[in-house]
């Protein structure tokens, strides 16, 4: 395996440690694991900075994850560098966003998205947008009609208005702390610029997620697994989970009526007997949440058969299906849904995205700094998304029609019986 490719297993392998504390909720764990992965990140650079200053090789660098930076990116480190050095940090920080270049450039935050979308199938699949510095997003909200034949008047330009809605992006605010060592400062722009892009990119990564597959609405997103219908109560800020769609197998006509509970949109009545929704919509393919452990026990054996060469087929649905893992969900529990329809939108703030933070001070030669992001996700009806409970999830089987009878395979054995 090439350096690179060790260097990205290794923070891969600490990034998981990191998302399996969080998910546990120890606070003393999930602190542990932060530091662990921020040191792990350092060594690896700082070991690539020494390799650097003994060939000069630039190509190395690039080959291994380091950007070529922009003018307006190396002013900005510039800048960071000199802040954070300064004996009041504080105040040098607090002064960045009044300078040309202070604003962090939204070229190092976009390239961080997209690193996201590329190596997270979840994110991939979504309707995920960044939408910069902006802190409003305007949506077409989908479970309104907005055709309408005939002359406009008042009403009929009332109901196109109402057929938008806009999304507040920084209803939430998702947050990391990050710690940098004080000698990091002197490797320059290019190894700041990795060390940063990759702990923001794992901090968000973290909150993400967790808050697609199952935020709960209050300051964070409202995750799939949420009711989100017309009239749900909302307490506290909370949304409650959906009720349950028991799945016991992928075979054609009872898959087929679970998959039907996503083609209407959601129906409801307005305050004026107005009846919305239930239109029908057209879809090509879904996607299935679950976690490793029941993708393993569970939905690898219900969709892998034995052909007739002796080989195994994998991912054999009658629609078609992807299948995204999710260490979020809990055992027994899946997620089926069409994920064009969740929107969920990031963006930054005006007053920056990394901020000085006197919140911690365990050692005189780190300084710590505040990540900030704000975000806001939910799916555009309650029928996007169906959770399901896959405990008595079956087995794969196969009917094969013979003269007269009908042969099912069932976990493995052959059984015979007379065609009806």
């Amino acid at each position: 395996m090439s350096i690179l490719g060790n260097k990205k297993l290794k923070q891969q392998e600490v990034a998981s440690k990191m998302q399996a504390a969080l998910a546990g909720g120890n606070e003393e764990e999930i602190k542990q694991a932060w530091v662990e992965f921020q040191e792990s990140v350092v060594d690896d650079i700082k070991a690539d900075f020494l390799e650097y200053q003994i060939t000069q090789d630039k190509s190395i660098l690039a080959q291994r994850g380091y950007r070529q930076l922009t003018t307006a990116e190396e002013n900005y480190y510039k800048k960071f560098i000199e802040a954070s050095k300064s004996a009041n940090p504080q105040q040098a920080f607090a002064a960045l966003p009044g300078t040309p270049d202070g604003i962090m450039p939204e070229t190092i935050i976009e390239d961080v998205f997209k690193e996201l979308v590329e190596e997270h199938p979840l994110l991939d699949k979504i309707n995920f947008t960044y939408c910069k510095y902006l802190t409003k997003w305007i949506l077409n909200d989908h479970t309104i009609d907005t055709a309408v034949w005939g002359e406009l008047n008042s009403t009929i330009t009332k109901e196109i208005t109402s057929a938008f809605k806009i999304v507040d992006i920084t209803q939430n605010k998702l947050s990391a702390f990050a710690a940098i060592p004080l000698d990091m400062l002197d490797l320059g722009p290019t190894f700041l610029d990795s060390y940063i892009r990759t702990v923001l990119k794992d901090a968000l990564l973290c909150g993400l997620e967790k808050a697609i597959v199952a935020g709960t609405g209050k300051n964070q997103p409202v995750g799939l697994c949420k009711n989100v219908s017309h009239g749900v109560t909302v307490t506290g800020g909370v949304y409650p989970d959906k009720t349950k769609v028991a799945l016991t197998s992928f075979m054609p006509k009872e898959y087929g009526k679970v998959l039907a509970k996503l083609s209407k949109t959601e129906k409801w009545t307005d305050d004026n007997s107005k009846v919305h929704g239930g239109k029908t919509r057209k879809f090509s393919s879904v996607l299935f949440i679950c976690n490793q452990t029941d993708y393993l026990t569970k939905v690898m054996p219900a969709s892998t058969v034995l052909t007739v060469n002796g080989t195994f087929a994998q991912n054999v649905f009658p629609f078609p299906t992807d299948v995204v893992i999710s260490n979020e969900l809990a055992d027994n529990t899946a997620i089926l849904c069409l994920p064009a329809e969740y929107f969920m939108a990031i963006g930054g703030a005006k007053e920056g995205i990394i901020t000085y933070s006197d919140d911690y001070k365990f050692l005189e030669d780190l300084r710590y700094y505040k990540i900030k992001t704000y975000g806001a996700g939910k799916a555009n009806d309650d029928t996007v998304a169906l959770f399901l409970d896959i405990t008595n999830l079956e087995e794969a089987y196969v009917y094969t029609k013979v003269k007269g009878t009908v042969e099912s395979t069932v976990k493995g054995t052959v059984t015979t019986k007379a065609e009806s």
